[in-house]
């Protein structure tokens, strides 16, 4: 993005960012478009066209192959989460690669400590070593302004700002290349109840947007249409209406959420990471598969765990999956700090310059964010925001303070 110079962002696609209404072929920077990916041509299936045991065994057999192309290539490191996806990797990587393969963990205040010692677990029983990077909570809102340069993006929650971090002390002891197990969840339906969840922090995102954006363009009825639609129902191309919402969802949250923090970030540190789940090999096999061998008592990814049942421990293949999305600045141990980062950005002379969002109100909506309780049932949803914002004014201030380009 930065080698485009672009002079600042677009007061409408900012306001339209925030209200989760902006078109995938648009982009908050002024004068540049952003090229949108396209939906898999595979379909998921309805029924199932073999018994359950053989269509695990293609799935393995598919994720072996990739992982196996990618150790090739000289990929030895793999992040280590300690759920069942990166848990997975990690065994098929140490059977291909034995003796060769590190593992890297991250241990910060809101890991999950069952999936820390998961990792653990996983580690020892394959074989690996174990490289465990500790990150303060103290460094994470200095860190902050970097994190959302490198990302291009507004970040939302603490956990982008720690993957920049994770991403330059692999890149200082030596990693080049890791697998990371991003993307399983999506194409393997690793939440059934995701989406249920992602509507409710749309409109909650939407409801508190409000509070803080100038009156924005309206139809004739008074309505902004754009910003009715959930964000991953807009734009759609032809013949993409007919993919199931989980997938078109699944698209979304790849695109917006789960890729910037974990390409750009290590990108930026001189860290290539490779998602083999998301390589056609294997998405293209998770895809076809009916919905009906994935979401098995209430829970998600059901023929993939148990397809991986003589690779990774009981404990770690049939655990519950973990929010994504809960690690606000509120709950930090350094929370005074995050609150001293809002106050220096949220001003008139760093807000201002983005024209559609009301300094008072932003202001009013840090200071209510003081009194919260971290566990607040608001709390989530006032931290994104303020995230965002802080974000947005980072990158304008970066991006209008930059030298234009001589060929410009």
């Amino acid at each position: 993005m930065w080698r485009l110079n672009p002079t600042g962002l677009a007061p409408e696609a900012v306001a339209a960012f925030l209200r989760h209404s902006l078109r995938p072929e648009e982009s908050v920077f002024q004068g540049v478009r952003r090229v949108p990916g396209a939906l898999p041509r595979v379909r998921r299936g309805t029924e199932a066209l073999a018994d359950e045991d053989t269509l695990a065994e293609r799935l393995v057999a598919a994720l072996a192959d990739r992982v196996g192309r990618h150790l090739a290539a000289g990929a030895v490191d793999v992040s280590l989460s300690g759920g069942v996806d990166s848990a997975t990797l990690c065994a098929l990587a140490a059977r291909q690669a034995p003796g060769r393969v590190r593992a890297w963990t991250m241990d910060v205040h809101f890991a999950d400590a069952t999936e820390r010692r998961n990792a653990r677990t996983v580690a020892r029983e394959a074989g690996v070593e174990l490289v465990d990077v500790a990150i303060p909570d103290a460094v994470l809102p200095e860190l902050f302004e970097p994190a959302v340069l490198s990302q291009e993006t507004a970040i939302l929650n603490a956990r982008a700002v720690a993957s920049f971090a994770f991403y330059a002390e692999a890149r200082r002891q030596g990693a080049v290349t890791l697998l990371s197990g991003a993307g399983a969840d999506e194409v393997l339906m690793g939440n059934p109840e995701a989406l249920v969840g992602a509507t409710a922090r749309v409109r909650e995102d939407r409801r508190l947007a409000r509070e803080v954006l100038r009156p924005g363009p309206v139809d004739n009825l008074g309505v902004d249409q754009r910003a009715r639609l959930l964000p991953w129902e807009a734009g759609l191309a032809p013949g993409d209406e007919d993919h199931p919402e989980e997938v078109r969802y699944a698209a979304w949250v790849l695109w917006e959420l789960v890729l910037p923090p974990e390409l750009r970030s290590a990108s930026t540190q001189g860290v290539k990471v490779h998602t083999p789940y998301l390589d056609a090999g294997f998405a293209d096999a998770a895809l076809a598969l009916p919905r009906d061998v994935l979401a098995r008592h209430d829970a998600g990814k059901w023929l993939f765990r148990h397809a991986v049942r003589s690779l990774v421990p009981d404990a770690v293949r049939l655990a519950r999956k973990t929010p994504r999305y809960a690690q606000t600045a509120l709950s930090s141990p350094v929370r005074a700090r995050w609150l001293e980062l809002y106050r220096e950005w949220l001003t008139p002379d760093r807000l201002g310059p983005l024209e559609v969002v009301d300094v008072g109100a932003a202001r009013a909506l840090l200071e209510r964010s003081a009194r919260l309780a971290p566990d607040a049932s608001e709390a989530g949803g006032v931290d994104r925001l303020l995230m965002r914002l802080c974000s947005l004014a980072m990158l304008h201030a970066h991006a209008s303070a930059r030298p234009p380009c001589p060929e410009s």
